[in-house]
C-alpha cells in the first residue's frame, strides 16, 4: 500500500487522544499527520508532557500542534478542551481516540484499576466522539470518514 500523498490533510484538524507519550503511537500517529499537513490538537491529562510533545512535533514538521489538557473520562473536561480546539485552530474533523489506562497487575486487575481502563478506554472514546460529532453535525461538517475507532 503506497503512503498517502503529501498535503493530504492540508487544511484539517485532527484531535488525537493520549498522545502526549514521546515515544508512543499518539505521538508517531500525530506526527505522522502532521507531516501530511494537519493541524493537530493533542489532548491528554499530562500538559507538561503534551507541550514539549507538541512543540518537538511542530520543529519537525513546521507545522501548529496544539497542547490540550483534559480527562476524557470527564465529558465537561472533554467539551472545555475542544472549546478551546475550535477556538485555537478550528474544528476537529479527523479524532484519534488513543488515550488508554494500563496497569501492570501480577494476577488480576483490582475492580477499581478495571473501572479506570473502562472509564478512559470506552466512556472516553465515547465522550470525545460524541462532542465533536455534535459539532460537525451541527456545522454541517461531518464527512463519511468520521467514525468509531
Amino acid at each position: 500500500m503506497l503512503p498517502p500523498p503529501p498535503g493530504t490533510f492540508n487544511n484539517r484538524v485532527a484531535l488525537i487522544t493520549g498522545g502526549g507519550t514521546r515515544t508512543g503511537l499518539g505521538k508517531a500517529m500525530a506526527t505522522t499527520v502532521s507531516h501530511l499537513g494537519a493541524t493537530v490538537a493533542l489532548l491528554s491529562r499530562k500538559l507538561d508532557v503534551l507541550q514539549k510533545t507538541a512543540e518537538e512535533i511542530s520543529s519537525e514538521t513546521g507545522n501548529k500542534v496544539l497542547a490540550l489538557q483534559a480527562d476524557v473520562g470527564n465529558p465537561d473536561a472533554v467539551k472545555s478542551a475542544i472549546d478551546t480546539c475550535v477556538s485555537d485552530v478550528g474544528l476537529p474533523s479527523i479524532v484519534i481516540n488513543n488515550a488508554a489506562g494500563n496497569f501492570i497487575s501480577p494476577t488480576q486487575l483490582s475492580a477499581n484499576a478495571f473501572k479506570t481502563i473502562v472509564d478512559i478506554v470506552l466512556l472516553g472514546t465515547a465522550n470525545v466522539v460524541l462532542d465533536v460529532g455534535k459539532r460537525l453535525i451541527n456545522s454541517r461538517q461531518a464527512r463519511r470518514e468520521f467514525a468509531w475507532n
